[in-house]
């Protein structure tokens, strides 16, 4: 199936939706799931062991995407009460005037350790980037692109970092790891998962991303015919196994366009550490 099929096919099922009085299936892109998932890094002090991530990513805001639906994934979020909430990216769908309205709502995230963030390939068109970030300063989320901070608890620590978005930026990681010493300790936030392919770090045990939409439209059989992957199905969504390290991949919040799901509800992906390997 190519792209072009896929979407004049999509187009004409929106279509019939709404003339058929099935607005109901169609509004189901605004029904989003917690996706629990229990993670062994490798490199978890401790310390940091039962340490709970809210994974956020791909919100588009955008005339489908509307602010109120933005509200109530952050409602949904704070209600699990998690350690950090992490943001991969895509915040606007087209244009940094969508920008103001998103952060506005994300400002209201709580979390024991704040929120963190990184941009998506999105947030760069036409020019959006530095209003992207400036939103992001805004609603008091810390930007890790290309650098890196540390959590501590007593004596021990657990090390985030965070680099440009695979497509749009350039990606520092040397400098986004400085000072980690010990392997499998950092997570990495990046959006498009595909980077994982180009990574050889061993300090790294754990990458959370986003990009793929867990394909939007998901299949039996078939799986996902549009996926922005270089690598298949590989990276489609939950955890995955890269090269050297594992990525957890999101299915996001928000859709592109066309505007539906099939078989892949948008999700926040409460994500669980734990140290030590399992058993």
């Amino acid at each position: 199936m190519t792209r072009r099929n896929f979407l004049t096919r999509s187009l004409k099922t929106v279509a019939a939706l709404a003339a058929g009085g099935g607005a109901a299936a169609f509004l189901g892109i605004y029904h989003c799931r917690v996706n629990h998932c229990e993670i062994h890094p490798g490199g978890i002090s401790p310390g940091f062991d039962r340490f709970r991530i809210a994974l956020l990513s791909d919100f588009h805001h955008s005339p489908w995407i509307p602010a109120s639906y933005i509200r109530q994934v952050v409602e949904l979020t704070n209600s699990l009460q998690p350690d950090l909430i992490a943001l991969t990216g895509d915040y606007v769908h087209h244009g940094g005037s969508w920008a103001a309205g998103c952060f506005r709502e994300l400002a209201g995230l709580r979390s024991r350790h704040g929120s963190v963030g990184v941009l998506g390939n999105h947030d760069h068109y036409d020019n959006a980037g530095p209003i992207v970030r400036d939103g992001l300063r805004r609603a008091g989320i810390t930007d890790l692109t290309n650098c890196g901070l540390s959590i501590t608890r007593g004596r021990e620590s657990l090390h985030l970092a965070g680099t440009g978005d695979y497509w749009r930026e350039k990606q520092k990681l040397s400098e986004a790891l400085s000072g980690v010493r010990r392997p499998k300790s950092a997570i990495l936030l990046q959006h498009n998962p595909d980077y994982v392919e180009r990574l050889h770090d061993e300090r790294i045990g754990l990458v959370l991303s986003g990009h793929t939409h867990g394909g939007q439209c998901v299949f039996p059989i078939l799986g996902a015919p549009i996926l922005p992957s270089r690598y298949g199905q590989k990276y489609v969504s939950g955890l995955c196994q890269g090269p050297e390290t594992q990525v957890f991949v999101t299915r996001g919040v928000g859709v592109a366009f066309p505007p539906i799901r099939i078989g892949c509800p948008a999700e926040v992906a409460l994500l669980t550490l734990r140290s030590g390997n399992p058993a």
